[in-house]
């Protein structure tokens, strides 16, 4: 008698079982963990952009037209003479936009030019690194060369340094100076160098230090060299 209930049932289970779900609700699946593994490549952050600099000697290519062709170096005006074109402003810009004004101006005169700008030698220029870095001091501005690379020249940042509010000074070809304070801890921890800013001629990087090595600092200078504090005891004295 049982068998004659529990066969039907059973057969009824199986059958439910071998069909699809037509009620539109889609069946529960857990989600996945989507941890990227580990070791797994990741892409590459971008080199920062070189900007011509004064003293930097540019060459010239032209495939058309040999008269446009030559070298010149960027005088102490920022300039550079192309023959037969004239005068271009160079320093600050990249190699790709100095090109496009040289091209701009000698399609009025010339048929179609096709030229090709590269910086043939670079100026040895110098920015300094100063603060919390075990060798503050002076280091050579190559192409590439960034605050946080130019910290490691310097032989890396001491333990009191504060990553996170580095200041970068710059300097531009009016004479005056621009100062921002750059995050080096979140590129160290991200990989994010938007923050990581291209060093130019005599720039000054600034490791500060932590608040507790200025706090330690305030002390020494205001109170235990100023003001005779006598050393904490614990004796009671006899009233």
């Amino acid at each position: 008698m049982k068998s004659r209930i529990l066969f039907p049932l059973l057969s009824a289970l199986l059958w439910a079982g071998c069909f699809p779900n037509y009620s539109g609700i889609p069946a529960y699946q857990p989600a996945l963990a989507t941890t990227p593994e580990l070791g797994a490549a990741q892409p590459e952050a971008p080199a920062p952009i070189y900007r011509i600099q004064t003293g930097d000697k540019i060459q010239i290519t032209s495939q058309y037209h040999d008269e446009l062709a030559g070298e010149a170096t960027v005088g102490p005006d920022g300039q550079i003479s192309v023959p037969g074109v004239g005068q271009f402003q160079a320093v600050g810009l990249t190699t790709d936009e100095l090109e496009a004004d040289i091209m701009r101006r000698a399609s009025i005169t010339y048929r179609s030019p096709s030229l090709s700008v590269r910086v043939k030698e670079f100026t040895n220029y110098r920015a300094y690194v100063g603060g919390e870095v075990k060798k503050p001091g002076y280091v050579t501005v190559r192409p590439g060369m960034t605050s946080l690379r130019a910290i490691l020249e310097a032989g890396g940042t001491a333990y009191s340094a504060r990553l996170d509010s580095v200041l970068h000074i710059a300097w531009n070809p009016q004479g005056g100076y621009s100062a921002q304070r750059i995050d080096l801890r979140r590129v160290l921890e991200t990989g994010d160098t938007s923050q990581d800013l291209a060093l130019g001629p005599n720039d000054v990087v600034y490791v500060p230090a932590t608040w507790i090595t200025n706090a330690d600092l305030w002390v020494r200078q205001w109170l235990i060299d100023l003001i005779p504090i006598r050393e904490p005891t614990t004796r009671l004295t006899d009233f």
